[in-house]
């Protein structure tokens, strides 16, 4: 029997969700852990513990709708890279500072707005189920980057505006390319629709929405100016 391409993309698409959500489970605990070593607020790292959870739940309800869509109810293969991050040369601070900006201040800020657009056409129950918790829990996991932030200026506001402003560029190249420059396809059919999928010119647009009208005020607020 021939593939359904559209089936095909909508499976592809879902086990890669597994596989980001599985390894943004590692890349918090990780967190958790250097914002332990650096003296972080008790309920910062009770957050961020929180979401270790929270992702690991994500990767089930997103292995839940490959095998609702046809595909194998098998592990996955992962790559271990993908748990974390290698530790930066000047140390943990500064590992810390880069984890919470990529991760949350640009991830989980730009995730947001996207899985809003993705849950408003999703209609299959098993995918939608999954949207619905994982936009729920996503707007936690944006404020806690930003209160992240907050809480490592205070340690090291001068040291930590120099880093943010030199890495944020290379860091938001990535998500441009990612979001804004690399999902070319403009056309997508009701299969994919319906099981929370939106093409590249809506990636684009909301990419694009969001930098401007949430993460560059974000941070022009603490201080921080993204060229």
């Amino acid at each position: 029997m021939a593939s359904d391409p559209a089936l095909d993309r909508v499976l592809s698409e879902w086990k890669n969700r597994v596989r980001a959500e599985y390894g943004s489970s590692g890349l918090a605990a990780q967190v958790v852990h250097w914002m332990i070593q650096c003296g972080f607020p008790e309920e910062v790292i009770s957050v961020g513990l929180r979401i270790v959870q929270d992702e690991l739940v994500h990767a089930r309800l997103s292995h839940d709708v490959v095998v609702d869509r046809g595909g194998e109810d098998a592990p996955m293969a992962l790559d271990i890279r993908a748990t974390a991050a290698p530790t930066a040369p000047e140390g943990v601070l500064a590992s810390l500072v880069d984890s919470i900006l990529r991760n949350f201040c640009l991830g989980e800020t730009f995730a947001v707005p996207l899985f809003h657009a993705m849950r408003a056409t999703t209609t299959v129950p098993v995918a939608r189920s999954a949207l619905d918790r994982i936009l729920k829990d996503e707007a936690v996991h944006r404020a806690f980057g930003w209160d992240a932030l907050d809480v490592l200026l205070e340690i090291d506001g001068s040291g930590v505006r120099t880093r943010a402003e030199a890495a944020l560029p290379e860091m938001l190249r990535w998500f441009h390319t990612a979001y804004g420059g690399a999902r070319s396809r403009t056309t997508i059919t009701d299969t994919e629709r319906s099981c929370g999928m939106i093409n590249g010119e809506e990636y684009a647009r909301i990419y694009q929405a969001c930098l401007d009208e949430q993460i560059r005020p974000r941070f022009a607020r603490r201080g921080i100016t993204i060229p």
